[in-house]
């Protein structure tokens, strides 16, 4: 316990006795976990956003006006719904389908009240779900084969390219934050490594007194660490308010109400507990890096 406790003592020291150095490492951490934010909450609201539209897009089957039977209605739901890909059918009958087809005209589709009934011109049908945007096309020509199946629509083309590049864009998100991170611990290592040069006298009299690798190590684990933690303060600050700030303005909503953000709580907390995990271990392994190269090179 005192070992432990006299190598964290070393460290808050080592991290004043170099102030300079210290801050650059800290300034290091500090813009790089800015930007790591920045892209973590642009790639997690698009993956929210990916969900949101293909929990939105459903094809549309229209089902034969001569198929009137529900044994046979009910055994192509049921075939229908073996198709890989698909994790929900619902039927709706003409009646249901005149509703959403006033409804989607809002006050103005009063007027198609009169098709009520036996005049009702439109098709009973199917509502399919699926469970990526990218099996539309293959689902739909799939339904749109069988027997009974007048048509399969599910918005086209554009539908399956703007789930697409949602996709592209969040794991492009997810590969920058990745080389980021590696960055940051590129530029703490770098810094530490600085650091060691000019302590190399203190190392070398350790050495001579029979110190091991370890217990010269240990310090300046503790000093990545610290810095580690130091450089995440601002980045969750910055996290936490912007993102309120953010949300709240733009009425949690980007554009329509078809992409909806992450709501504020606890979706902060959970980024500030990865950027401050990004932190540590980023200090904690560039400070390793570092002095383990240096050790090994020192024999």
């Amino acid at each position: 316990m005192h070992r432990i406790t006299r190598h964290i003592k070393e460290g808050f020291v080592g991290i004043i006795r170099h102030g300079a150095m210290s801050l650059s490492s800290v300034t290091a951490v500090t813009l790089t976990l800015l930007l790591v934010s920045m892209f973590l909450l642009l790639t997690l609201n698009l993956q929210q956003i990916t969900r949101s539209v293909e929990n939105s897009v459903q094809i549309h089957v229209k089902i034969n006006a001569d198929v009137t039977d529900m044994n046979a209605i009910l055994e192509m739901e049921s075939q229908i719904t073996k198709i890989i890909g698909v994790t929900a059918v619902t039927y709706s009958d003409k009646n249901k389908e005149l509703d959403s087809f006033i409804l989607a005209f809002g006050e103005d589709g009063k007027i198609f009240e009169m098709y009520r009934g036996e005049s009702n011109p439109l098709r009973n049908a199917f509502l399919v779900d699926v469970s990526r945007g990218a099996d539309l096309p293959l689902v739909a020509d799939i339904i749109s084969k069988m027997k009974g199946i007048e048509s399969a629509n599910y918005g086209g083309e554009n539908t399956v390219k703007l789930v697409s590049l949602l996709n592209s864009v969040r794991n492009g998100g997810l590969i920058l934050v990745s080389f980021l991170s590696f960055l940051a611990i590129f530029l703490i290592a770098n810094t530490i490594k600085i650091t060691i040069y000019s302590r190399n006298t203190e190392i070398t009299i350790m050495r001579t007194i029979g110190a091991s690798n370890n217990f010269i190590r240990a310090p300046y684990l503790i000093e990545g660490v610290i810095i580690g933690l130091l450089g995440s303060i601002v980045p969750v600050i910055a996290t936490i308010t912007g993102y309120m700030y953010l949300y709240k303005s733009m009425g949690g909503v980007l554009v329509s109400n078809l992409f909806t953000l992450h709501a504020v709580f606890p979706f902060v907390y959970q980024i500030s507990a990865v950027l401050v995990t990004i932190a540590v271990l980023v200090g904690l392994f560039g400070s390793f890096i570092s002095v383990t190269r240096y050790l090994r090179w020192s024999r």
